[in-house]
C-alpha cells in the first residue's frame, strides 16, 4: 500500500494515554474527555486504517516519552496522526515489557463520575470508558529520541508539535 502524499496532520489534543491488562492482548488507548467527541474522531480517522498499517512509537527522552499514532488511509481524505508527551509510568513500562508485539488500540474516556463526586468514595472521582470500536495494531517500536534519524516521520513530528525539541 502507499500512504497518501499528504502530510500527516498532528493531533494531541488528548489528555494522555492509558493501558489495560486484562485482555488476551494489552490494550493502549489514547484517553479524552468527552466521548462524542472521541466516537466522531475515531469514525473520522482510525476507523479508515488498516490494521496492517498502524504505526504506534513510543519515543523516549529522560523521563517522558512521545505516543506517536499514525496509519493514514488510501480511502478517506484525511491524514491524521496522534501525538503526546507523558512522563514515563508504570504502567508504560508494564505495557513495554509484555505487549507480546501486538496491542489493541481502542480510544478512553474519563469522566468525572458527579455520584462518586458526592459521596466522596475513596476510589476517586472520575471513571474510565473504553470504546467498543478497537483495531489491532502489529507495528509497535519503542526508541530513543537521540536515536532518531532527522527524516524519520517521529523526530518530524516531535520537532513540528514541539518546535525544536531537544530531548
Amino acid at each position: 500500500m502507499s500512504m497518501p502524499n499528504k502530510p500527516i496532520t498532528w493531533f494531541n489534543g488528548f489528555i494522555g494515554v492509558g493501558y489495560r491488562y486484562h485482555d488476551i492482548y494489552m490494550n493502549v488507548f489514547p484517553i479524552f474527555e468527552d466521548k462524542m467527541y472521541a466516537f466522531k474522531l475515531w469514525k473520522k480517522t482510525i476507523d479508515w486504517w488498516s490494521d496492517d498499517q498502524i504505526k504506534l512509537r513510543f519515543i523516549e527522552a529522560a523521563s517522558t516519552y512521545w505516543f506517536i499514532l499514525y496509519g493514514g488511509s488510501e480511502y478517506k481524505n484525511d491524514n491524521t496522526g496522534f501525538v503526546k508527551n507523558v512522563p514515563i509510568s508504570e504502567n508504560y513500562r508494564r505495557f513495554k515489557k509484555g505487549y507480546e508485539q501486538k496491542a489493541i488500540l481502542r480510544f478512553g474516556i474519563y469522566k468525572v463520575n458527579k455520584k462518586r463526586k458526592r459521596e466522596k468514595e475513596d476510589d476517586g472521582e472520575f471513571d474510565l470508558e473504553l470504546l467498543k470500536k478497537s483495531k489491532s495494531v502489529y507495528d509497535i517500536k519503542f526508541l530513543q529520541y537521540s536515536d532518531l534519524v532527522s527524516a524519520s516521520i517521529e523526530r518530524q513530528c516531535i520537532q513540528k508539535v514541539w518546535g525544536n525539541a531537544n530531548a
